[in-house]
């Protein structure tokens, strides 16, 4: 997001607002912040609405964790 953001500066813009439904809070973070923030997730495998594990669970209505045994169960 930080390259797309100085990207984006050299064409002047007005304003540019960053929103994004989920943040992890990892240690790994460059310490970039979107101005808009759905959720914060702890630093896990999501799934759900969209999100996929191998081509699975992307049509849940709702993010969850996936476990270990799930993982498992679902590897490629």
């Amino acid at each position: 997001m930080k390259t797309l953001l100085q990207l984006l500066k050299q064409y002047n813009p007005k304003m540019v607002k960053v929103a994004s439904l989920l943040v992890k809070r990892t240690p790994r973070s460059v310490g970039y912040r979107p101005d808009f923030v759905g959720f914060e997730v702890p630093d896990k495998f999501v799934v759900g609405y969209a999100l996929d594990y191998n081509e699975y669970f992307r049509d849940l209505n709702h993010i969850c964790v996936i476990s270990e045994t799930g993982k498992e169960k679902y590897k490629a």
